[in-house]
């Protein structure tokens, strides 16, 4: 078990952590062991304690900083709804918004899983990329849940519809597997490809029928999948 994540088991129970974050407002953290201070301040995100977290940042703490389970602290804010930490972060000098978790995820991303519409404005705002290379994206994230408003946003910015996962997965295939029926038409106006399949040689269609939709998978059968070379000669597709 890495040195952080030895703290972070120690300092996240609730008596030591309370006592962690009280004794964080009494003091200069600055101070603190490098052990410590990771603790307080990755239990201070997670515990939605935005006066820590500012104090902290005062202090010199990096804005950017990795906490728990592989997160930067403002990916992290947003998967716990650490609201007034979230708040925190996003005025601090030097916050990287397209900074992305051991896993991919970045804050746009999971806004737009989180149906967050004003968060996700906020974060556009501030420069947050739609488009990522390779990966997903967070047209995938909110195709998952089906979340339209923040879909047709992202589409009229101009993110990719046909973009694939490493697995080969598309905004599509994600919408199809919820089921959302709106969702997928929505995709295919926008240009999406229904005889894309990942590397499983599932298809869209597939993913509805699996998710108990065999109208929806009728109504997005193909004959067989595409060859993904067929992307390269497609521009990016924009919702009119």
């Amino acid at each position: 078990m890495s040195l952080k994540k030895t703290a972070i088991a120690a300092l996240l129970s609730a008596g030591a952590l309370a006592m962690s974050l009280a004794a964080a407002q009494a003091a200069d953290t600055s101070k603190m062991g490098p052990e410590e201070r990771w603790a307080t301040f990755s239990g201070a995100v997670q515990r939605d304690r935005g006066d820590v977290v500012a104090q902290m940042l005062a202090e010199g703490m990096d804005p950017n900083t990795y906490v728990a389970d592989g997160d930067p602290a403002i990916v992290r804010a947003i998967r716990m709804d650490s609201k007034s930490v979230l708040k925190v972060l996003l005025a601090a000098k030097g916050i990287n918004i397209d900074q992305a978790s051991d896993f991919g995820e970045t804050a746009l991303m999971l806004a737009a899983y989180k149906g967050d519409m004003d968060l996700v404005k906020t974060l556009l705002e501030r420069g947050a990329s739609i488009n990522r290379v390779g990966g997903w994206t967070p047209l995938h994230y909110a195709a998952t849940n089906g979340h339209i408003e923040i879909m047709k946003l992202f589409l009229k910015k101009g993110a990719r519809v046909n973009v694939l996962t490493a697995s080969g997965v598309t905004p599509l295939y994600m919408a199809a597997r919820r089921p959302s029926r709106e969702a997928v038409m929505l995709l295919l106006k926008a240009g999406a490809f229904r005889d894309l399949c990942n590397d499983q040689g599932m298809s869209p269609a597939d993913a509805a029928k699996k998710a108990g939709d065999e109208k929806l998978a009728s109504f997005l059968a193909i004959e067989k999948c595409a060859d993904p070379a067929k992307l390269a000669l497609i521009p990016s597709a924009k919702l009119k």
